[in-house]
């Protein structure tokens, strides 16, 4: 049954977007001091919302924030009407067409790099490649904007899709670059920044890679059956854990 809790949850998540699993915790505890008799079941709970907003189109999902330091599992809030290149969705409703078309430049950009990055600079300079011109002055507030938005992750002047963008526009992603984006190999959602095999395409985002091997306490090979090469980019050690970046 849908309760006040419920809607303390959806309100905080439509004001900041993306959750993070520690602030999620933290809510869905407090939600339970709301309504104590909801089951601590957060599975359950999120599932109850889901069927409210599914009118809306609107919808509570699993992914995974890539920053610069590591990995963070998430819920956000996403429109589920399908994000084509001719419909783009929530965004198309924030942001003028000019806009649309530098972000779906910046998008190419970093799904096409090696390290699911570009330059800040780089990225401000594309307003030069889409049609009308943007002049730079509004293109560097673009990218603030999108930033502040939680659209893009910014560190050190590189900027990487956020988690709420690749909920947001998966199915656009993925019509656009099926044949270059890949998912974990572990959760099965969209990464960019995870570690990639050196023998096969296999991807695993950094935490999950961490997680498993470390719990399996084994020398880490590509997950892949038909790979099982050597995993170079994490040491797994049972008297000093720590994984290489």
């Amino acid at each position: 049954m849908y309760k006040d809790a419920h809607r303390m949850f959806l309100q905080v998540l439509t004001a900041k977007r993306i959750l993070l699993g520690s602030e999620v915790k933290s809510l869905f505890d407090k939600c339970r001091t709301i309504s104590p008799e909801i089951p601590n079941d957060l599975q359950q709970f999120v599932m109850d919302i889901n069927e409210q907003l599914e009118i809306m189109h609107l919808s509570i999902r699993k992914s995974v924030q890539e920053d610069y330091n590591g990995d963070s599992q998430c819920f956000v809030l996403v429109n589920t009407l399908n994000v084509t290149s001719s419909d783009s969705g929530r965004m198309i409703s924030s942001f003028t067409t000019q806009e649309v078309a530098l972000f779906r430049r910046i998008i190419e950009v970093i799904v096409q790099s090696e390290d699911g990055c570009v330059g800040e600079n780089v990225a401000i300079n594309l307003a030069s490649t889409i049609t009308p011109r943007m002049k730079i002055g509004d293109s560097e507030m673009l990218v603030e904007r999108l930033v502040a938005d939680n659209w893009l992750l910014k560190h050190d002047g590189e900027l990487t899709l956020s988690a709420l963008t690749n909920a947001e526009i998966q199915p656009y992603l993925e019509e656009q670059y099926g044949d270059v984006i890949q998912k974990c190999f572990f959760c099965k959602i969209l990464t960019f920044r995870g570690h990639r095999c050196n023998s096969c395409t296999t991807r695993v985002h950094r935490q999950c890679g961490f997680k498993y091997w470390n719990k399996i306490k084994k020398s880490p090979t590509c997950p892949e059956p038909s790979c099982k090469e050597d995993w170079q980019h994490i040491d797994v050690d049972i008297s000093n854990k720590r994984s290489r970046s």
